[in-house]
């Protein structure tokens, strides 16, 4: 299969690499072409720094953590905490969504703990069609795609939706092979580690939750991920295709 363009949209500079990072570094080492988009400059994430200290400091992490997966950055910017379902916002994205013109897009669930987490995911819903049409206005001079995208939603925060019950996955990735690239890129950003709740580690927490959906496909670690089958959606499972041996449906 060609070589693909893949677009990783996290709310926060960590967020892909945490819930996605295996699966995205296996994509890169294939040669895929892997852009991770935080929407957020993650400000909010320090008790000590200034905004404009933290961001800065956050941006070097999210770099280091880029070239450990072998992977570009774009970050939009946005305040954290401030990401909002609306029209301003979708505009942003669907600009993203056009420059970047990814055959596959990786992003939130619709339902997270947080807002940034589940705002992310329905503005990436909201803004992909208007990416495709001509005449919706977007602040980018990239053309509308012309194609509609293979759509994957990652695990929630702590493996759970609200009903505090284990998030059903269709799909899951074996990142046996890429699960210490992918640790090692989410401890690249230090600052947060340290500053998230330390009652456990947040590198071992993301550890284990690897070694929870490798459990269900009967591998070492994994990585869970919910194509998006609405209407319009493609529904063959592309996944498979990429990375061969590698992926298993549930």
């Amino acid at each position: 299969m060609n070589k693909q363009t893949i677009l990783a949209i996290g709310a926060h500079p960590d967020d892909m690499e945490q819930f996605a990072g295996g699966t995205l570094r296996l994509l890169a080492k294939l040669g895929h072409k892997v852009t991770i988009a935080p929407l957020t400059d993650g400000a909010c994430g320090t008790d000590d720094l200034s905004a404009e200290e933290i961001i800065k400091v956050r941006a070097q992490e999210q770099k280091k953590a880029a070239e450990i997966l072998g992977v570009k950055v774009i970050n939009l910017g946005i305040r954290d905490g401030c990401i909002e379902d609306n029209l301003a916002t979708a505009r942003k994205v669907a600009a993203l969504i056009r420059d970047v013109n990814p055959q596959i897009i990786i992003t939130h669930p619709t339902e997270d703990y947080m807002s940034d987490h589940y705002e992310t995911g329905r503005l990436v819903i909201r803004a992909l069609p208007e990416a495709g049409h001509k005449n919706f206005e977007a602040p980018t001079k990239s053309p509308n795609i012309k194609h509609h995208p293979y759509v994957y939603q990652t695990d929630p925060q702590g493996l759970t939706f609200a009903d505090g019950q284990f998030s059903k996955v269709n799909t899951i990735v074996d990142i046996t092979d890429t699960v210490e690239d992918k640790l090692k890129a989410f401890a690249a950003h230090k600052s947060q580690i340290d500053f998230m709740p330390n009652v456990v580690n947040a590198v071992d927490k993301t550890r284990r939750w690897a070694q929870i959906r490798g459990e269900q496909a009967l591998v070492e670690y994994g990585e869970g991920f919910n194509q998006v089958l609405l209407a319009q959606y493609p529904r063959k499972n592309i996944l498979v295709e990429l990375l061969e041996g590698k992926v298993y449906t549930i």
